[in-house]
């Protein structure tokens, strides 16, 4: 179900499914702890390792929570992503890639606002 992307060398690591919805997997593992980032074309997820990963058992207890995540996902396949997942792979299927970096921009003018007249 889950398979590695490219042929990683050094600390960044990514993978992928052909089998089920990447994104779920993502939510799972972040309700784990893990603090992932997803991908898009393709959809996929990626860990940068630093030296906190090298502490004992961490790498084990990430590559367990994968393999449990994974057979989550593989007794519903089909199961569409929900919450922060579905925004994401929402966001990559929008056809027009132009509006994206608008609505972006639109976003992080809010988030930063100071309230007064949305300004920041």
């Amino acid at each position: 179900g889950v398979e590695v992307m490219g042929s990683p060398v050094v600390s960044c690591v990514g993978w992928t499914s052909s089998t089920f919805n990447i994104y779920n997997m993502s939510s799972d593992l972040t309700k784990k702890g893990w603090n992932l980032a997803v991908l898009q074309f393709p959809a996929g997820i990626h860990i940068a390792l630093t030296r906190r990963h090298m502490s004992p058992g961490v790498i084990d207890e990430l590559l367990s929570d994968i393999r449990e995540s994974a057979a989550v996902q593989m007794l519903n396949p089909g199961a569409a992503a929900s919450g922060a997942a579905a925004m994401y792979g929402m966001a990559a299927q929008i056809p027009d890639r132009s509006i994206v970096g608008d609505i972006s921009k639109e976003f992080w003018k809010l988030y930063y606002s100071t309230g007064q007249n949305g300004e920041c």
